[in-house]
């Protein structure tokens, strides 16, 4: 993906997902959340060629989200392939990414890195 189609895949995704995403009490589906991962998959943001090992050294920003403040694109690659795949096998750990603020982290994240890229 070049950098204008990041660009405008960021910008889209931010704003068809970021009210489901968003901190509150409100009931999220997973198949909403599915939805998402499979925009992220279409659009090529999951990785192929997953390494494990790379995902060990970055879970740490899965327990504390402000960390994806400084994350890399690559990064945040890293951790939605990991969601991906756990989810696969543990069902819910989408919704609990929600619940925690990890995915919404990530979308802003993605928001931050397109703007800077647009400067």
């Amino acid at each position: 993906m070049n950098n204008m189609d990041l660009q405008n895949f960021t910008a889209r995704l931010y704003t068809q997902y970021i009210n489901d995403l968003k901190l509150t009490s409100r009931f999220v589906s997973d198949t909403r959340l599915h939805e998402l991962f499979a925009d992220l998959d279409a659009a090529g943001v999951l990785l192929a060629d997953f390494n494990w090992d790379e995902w060990y050294q970055n879970s740490h920003m899965v327990d504390r989200p402000e960390y994806i403040g400084d994350a890399s694109f690559y990064e945040c690659q890293l951790l939605l392939t990991a969601m991906a795949r756990i989810d696969r096998f543990s069902p819910g750990v989408l919704s609990n990414m929600r619940r925690q603020g990890v995915l919404l982290a990530i979308i802003e994240r993605f928001q931050t890195l397109y703007y800077q890229k647009a400067m």
